[in-house]
């Protein structure tokens, strides 16, 4: 093989490994993307779950972004839900694990939140979602 076509079959494969390579980061990239969405609207559902269940009179939610822990653990795995269009509280846990395994709490409320909003502390874990109006921030 001559020198000239030694050289064109060279840039070839290297053109043909760097298009490959570019495909496979992007659908990776897409990939992690969708399981990102998936893990947020999953812990958005959970905690809208968790505050159906434990306060009666919850009417309408609308349920923020997720908040994530940062690299050096500042913060907490948790968003703020806006309950019967009046006040927002903040549910959540201190990590993802806490989060899913012990269930959601509330982080931060404020005074007579239960009479602002309009609801009272009522367990029962027959209630679901399908009665509550529900808007999921993206």
């Amino acid at each position: 093989m001559n020198k000239r076509k030694k050289g064109w079959l060279i840039f070839t494969i290297l053109m043909i490994l760097l298009v490959g390579g570019i495909a496979v980061r992007y659908v990776t990239v897409k990939q992690s993307q969708a399981n990102a969405a998936n893990e947020e609207r999953r812990a958005q559902e959970k905690a809208a779950l968790w505050l159906v269940q434990n306060y009666s009179g919850v009417k309408e939610l609308k349920v923020g972004k997720l908040d994530r822990p940062n690299a050096v653990g500042g913060g907490s795995y948790a968003m703020d839900i806006t309950v019967n269009n009046k006040r927002e509280l903040r549910i959540g846990e201190d990590t993802r694990d806490e989060f899913y395994k012990d269930g959601p709490m509330i982080l931060v409320s404020f005074d007579d939140y239960e009479q602002i909003l309009g609801i009272k502390k009522d367990h029962d874990s027959s209630r679901t979602l399908k009665s509550v109006k529900i808007e999921y921030e993206r």
